[in-house]
């Protein structure tokens, strides 16, 4: 079987990072797959780093549809047996071209798309990507949250298939370590779905001392900086901006947070999992299933008074060294169900039932 992964190719985030791991478990199960990206990006970039086939087919801008006849073309002589898109402009150039080729054609739905856009283009971009997810031959998803909404937009429960997020774990155990603050660490673009408000405003009110590294960029950078001057709790927070490599920041952390208003199942939990730190979750898309009193605290989403309880029981583990056992909870659930070889698989299987 020969797959196709396609990518807009200008993600550096979540995204790309699950279309490499599938990729790198699909080398180890023996499936053949490639990568074709529009830009050559973060996207290109990282697939490349990790020894996958890459090419780029430049769009001159989002809706250059002149690529149309060079990739039916593509797929048609790379004798392509499944057409594996991601992210709406993929989904998009998908679907003017799905009845010219004889591939199927399968999408994974890294997000809620009613909050992927906004204003009037996103409308118009929301109903381009609705229009692409109607007529694939299945949908990946990853949050169970969408399926209602699938349904609710004529995509029927046989069309859909949930998956999950996984990653290439290292071979050593993550190593119990305690700073010297009490040290937290967000991950995530500075954005209003990531809700880095609610953390700052239970921050101000805890009465321990810490020190929160955000690592991320967006367009909220001046208000979240503005908002830790008025709170008083500048001295405590460091913007970092956005890293490509993140490993540093998890070691240096004693506790990972992510205060989300939406999400599917975050990179950002596998990660911290790696490194053996437990999370502070808000409880949205499939974070149940990793996130629980064992492996770390589950909030529900905008609960600022859960939040700040779930602070102070952290920093009460933290101080009284109790905060590895929570972490390598997590190491070990994340390792035995979420390596990039079950995820394959589990894709793999939806390829086949076609």
């Amino acid at each position: 079987m020969r797959v196709l992964h396609l990518n807009a190719g200008n993600e550096d985030g979540g995204a790309r990072t699950y279309i490499v791991n599938l990729m790198k478990g699909q080398k180890l199960i023996k499936t053949e797959s490639s990568l074709l990206t529009f830009e050559d990006g973060p996207v290109a970039k990282m697939a490349r780093e990790n020894g996958l086939n890459v090419a780029v087919m430049p769009q001159k801008q989002r809706f250059d549809l002149s690529i149309l006849k060079p990739l039916v073309a593509y797929i048609e002589n790379n004798h392509i047996d499944v057409v594996h898109t991601h992210g709406p402009r993929a989904n998009f150039i998908m679907s003017l071209i799905y009845k010219k080729i004889k591939a199927k054609w399968v999408i994974t739905v890294h997000s809620d798309p009613r909050i992927d856009f906004s204003g009037l283009k996103g409308k118009v971009m929301l109903n381009l990507n609705l229009h692409a997810l109607k007529r694939a031959d299945l949908l990946f998803y990853m949050n169970p949250s969408l399926l209602p909404y699938f349904e609710s937009i004529g995509i029927n429960s046989d069309k859909t298939l949930e998956v999950f997020n996984a990653i290439d774990f290292r071979d050593e155990q993550p190593l119990p370590k305690k700073h010297s603050t009490f040290s937290l660490v967000e991950i995530a673009r500075l954005v209003e779905v990531k809700n880095h408000k609610l953390l700052l405003n239970a921050l101000s009110k805890v009465k321990f001392n810490y020190h929160l590294t955000l690592v991320g960029d967006g367009p909220l950078m001046d208000k979240l900086r503005q908002m830790t001057h008025d709170l008083g709790i500048s001295d405590n927070v460091e913007f970092v901006g956005f890293k490509e490599n993140i490993g540093d920041y998890y070691e240096s952390c004693d506790v990972s947070v992510l205060t989300s208003k939406s999400e599917s199942l975050p990179t950002v939990y596998l990660e911290s999992a790696v490194y053996g730190r437990p999370v502070i979750a808000t409880n949205v898309g499939a974070t149940d299933k990793l996130i629980n009193p064992d492996t770390g605290w589950l909030v529900d989403s905008e609960n600022e008074e859960q939040l700040l309880i779930a602070l102070n029981d952290a920093y009460l583990s933290w101080k009284e060294n109790n905060l590895n056992q929570k972490g390598l909870a997590l190491y070990q659930l994340v390792r035995d169900n979420y390596s990039i070889d079950n995820l394959a698989n589990a894709v793999n299987k939806g390829y086949i039932n076609l």
